[in-house]
């Protein structure tokens, strides 16, 4: 099977992005100091975005370059624009992997529950709170843990506790709620 390739939207003549992933520049005519000049086209390296672990590349148009997500330029081109309410997912959970074959449009819902089964969550791997209280019932959010989070319940209620009484979130309280609640259950 040979790989195919669409043009990216918005820069259709400048980049095209193939069905395995993969993305690159158009030969073109390039304004730069000196005049016109032919830039020949070339597949475009990615880079690892910090923060989701996602391939990232840059597109230039009229000397504004714009770094886009490699896995929507594939849904966008391939599958259409995104739908409203919709993301791209990532069917076995690499970033990394941009093929249209593991890749789609669906609900964060959706999303979420994809990074929970592929152990990619971050917040299933949370055992304890930023103030050291376990994260495990009954010391957990309800509608967060309903959604799969996993937030500190004691933490969250002395936070609201200290704000509504003007003043400091105090762990030595946290713990007390913990040990009070521990008890209760």
């Amino acid at each position: 099977m040979s790989e195919r390739w669409l043009p990216v939207l918005g820069y259709e003549g400048l980049y095209e992005v193939s069905d395995l992933g993969r993305v690159r520049s158009m030969p073109r005519e390039v304004q730069n100091g000196r005049g016109v000049m032919v830039a020949g086209g070339r597949l475009l390296k990615p880079t690892v975005s910090e923060r989701r672990g996602s391939l990232i590349v840059s597109l230039s148009v009229h000397n504004r370059a714009e770094s886009r997500l490699v896995h929507r330029l594939v849904l966008e081109s391939f599958v259409g624009p995104r739908p409203d309410g919709m993301e791209a997912c990532h069917g076995d959970g690499d970033p990394g992997n941009n093929r249209l074959s593991n890749l789609r449009w669906d609900t964060h819902e959706s999303n979420m529950d994809d990074q929970r089964r592929h152990g990619t969550n971050h917040n299933s791997r949370k055992r304890r709170c930023k103030h050291g209280h376990p994260l495990e019932a009954p010391n957990l959010k309800p509608a967060q843990a309903a959604k799969g989070g996993r937030s500190c319940l004691v933490c969250s209620r002395e936070y609201a506790h200290a704000r509504s009484q003007r003043r400091p979130f105090d762990p030595a309280r946290a713990d007390e709620r913990l040990n009070a609640l521990i008890a209760a259950s």
